[in-house]
């Protein structure tokens, strides 16, 4: 578990590991990952060659709301942590079509081959506590949905896939003194003599 850095933990995790295939290594050596929203990309106007990677929507993981609480080692209790699944789009850049679909290519590859981010690129703050790895999942959208986020932006469509990445739990910052033990247990039972 994290503290509230963690959504920029995550977005800095998958940033090392697009680096590591696409800037590090592979056939476009040297292209930056840029956590900018395409539309801060293409109001700068210098016509870059980069993938951007951009959480654009975050929702909470209703399936682990019913979480216990946490008992620190003090031996108080923390609230639940707060379940998040982090949605990106991971878009290309470049001045031509085909190096923008080999940019698209190169990061799917790389996103379906590391579908469980775990240790070789996660952040340490992430590795601490459970879950200490992330799940990527290319998220199937509709050219509608996929439309919206483009309109949302107020620029034309781009060559773009979504990704959906679960969960990550965000640590509460209040906590409670846990109450005192149950020492003592006191049955009583009576037995039904008449139904009314």
């Amino acid at each position: 578990m994290t503290d509230a850095s963690g959504i920029g933990y995550v977005s800095q995790s998958l940033q090392a590991l697009l680096r590591a295939t696409i800037t590090d290594s592979g056939p476009l050596p040297g292209t930056p990952i840029d956590l900018r929203s395409p539309k801060e990309i293409i109001a700068a106007k210098n016509n870059p060659t980069l993938v951007s990677l951009w959480l654009y929507r975050v929702e909470r993981h209703d399936d682990l709301m019913n979480a216990p609480p946490v008992i620190r080692p003090d031996g108080r209790i923390s609230l639940r942590p707060l379940p998040l699944d982090l949605h990106y789009l991971v878009t290309p850049f470049a001045p031509d079509t085909l190096t923008r679909q080999r940019l698209m290519g190169l990061a799917m590859q790389t996103l379906h081959d590391h579908a469980r981010v775990g240790a070789d690129f996660l952040r340490p703050e992430l590795l601490d506590e459970p879950p200490a790895s992330i799940g990527v999942h290319l998220e199937p959208q509709s050219l509608e949905e996929s439309t919206k986020i483009w309109h949302a932006l107020h620029e034309a469509y781009e060559l773009s896939a979504s990704y959906l990445v679960q969960y990550v739990p965000i640590t509460s910052a209040r906590s409670r003194t846990a109450g005192p033990v149950v020492v003592d247990k006191t049955l009583a039972v009576a037995a039904i003599e008449r139904v009314a």
